[in-house]
């Protein structure tokens, strides 16, 4: 072959991968486990730490898989990595040492078990992205290791204060109910306890939607045990006067047709008292930024550039 033509072949080549990696389709991609003295935590991270820059994002539930949080990778490249994790006994990673104690599952064990991942991607600051249940994770490591946080994103978090999610599970149960007797969901008795969760269409602005097939992650696996070992932990949970004193920045967004009510997002953006909350709602979206993805990542991308220098 021509000289000429290799050199141009090998650019062309180049040009591509570099149009690539800043379309988010190109990333490092790495998945490791993190040991700790109960558990062993499955990491899987996109992108380069080099600049310093980590977003990790924990997923809701309690007791989802981190698999819908994949198509968060986009957002990773050589300016930023994105890092997300199975819980602890959830997907890959393992159950704690006492797998049916509700104290294996406390709000400061999955605190713990997030400052381990922090760890070992080795940043000493980062930021955190809460979604649902992952917001109380977020507050609960707020409250233990505040020094390790560079801003904050919540997306459909759960509310400060236990009262607030008996609120928000009394207006998810409404839409559940008219689902049902609208038809569009089974009856009870038909659901299956684990695999993917019966109620996913119960969260979306649309109840037909579905996870793109070309997306990179996939809809969660769901472990109702676990759940069920959690939620007593959080009774009589009260975060307002740890956000009240918050600095970090923090950006703040909800679909407007959350099924658990936008009471949560108020709630949350009046608790943050002493910083200028970026509060975003979003149309035609529901619990999940999957369906207003248009909207969600240029904001993302947006705050994290901001507060990344």
């Amino acid at each position: 072959m021509n000289p000429q033509k290799i050199v141009l072949s090998l650019f062309l080549l180049f040009i591509i991968l570099l149009s690539s990696c800043k379309n988010g389709e190109v990333n490092e991609l790495r998945e490791f486990d993190v040991d700790t003295q109960e558990v062993r935590i499955h990491v899987r991270m996109a992108g380069s730490t080099d600049k310093g820059c980590v977003l990790i994002a924990i997923n809701g539930g309690p007791g989802l898989t981190s698999s819908y949080m994949w198509d968060l990778e986009q957002l990773a490249g050589d300016d930023c990595a994105v890092v997300t994790y199975d819980q602890r006994g959830l997907g890959k990673s393992t159950d704690p040492k006492h797998p049916d104690s509700q104290a294996s599952y406390s709000l400061r064990k999955y605190a713990q078990d997030l400052d381990a991942v922090r760890q070992e991607v080795g940043v000493e600051r980062v930021h955190l992205m809460g979604h649902s249940f992952g917001g109380l994770v977020i507050m609960q490591y707020l409250a233990n290791y505040p020094e390790h946080i560079a801003s904050l994103i919540f997306y459909g978090s759960g509310p400060p204060t236990w009262e607030g999610i008996e609120r928000s599970q009394q207006n998810f149960s409404d839409r559940l109910i008219s689902m049902i007797q609208d038809g569009i969901l089974s009856q009870p008795e038909e659901w299956e306890q684990d695999g993917v969760d019966p109620l996913l269409p119960v969260y979306f602005s649309d109840p037909a939607y579905t996870f793109p097939a070309d997306a990179r992650g996939k809809p969660p696996d769901f472990n109702q045990r676990i759940s069920d070992l959690t939620y007593p932990n959080l009774v009589e949970m009260d975060f307002r006067k740890v956000l009240a004193e918050s600095q970090q920045p923090v950006l703040l967004m909800f679909g407007k047709d959350d099924p658990f009510g936008l009471q949560m997002a108020e709630s949350l953006r009046d608790a943050l008292a002493a910083v200028e909350v970026e509060y975003v709602l979003i149309d035609q979206c529901s619990h999940f930024w999957h369906e207003c993805a248009d909207d969600f990542y240029p904001r993302v991308e947006q705050f994290l550039a901001e507060n990344s220098q």
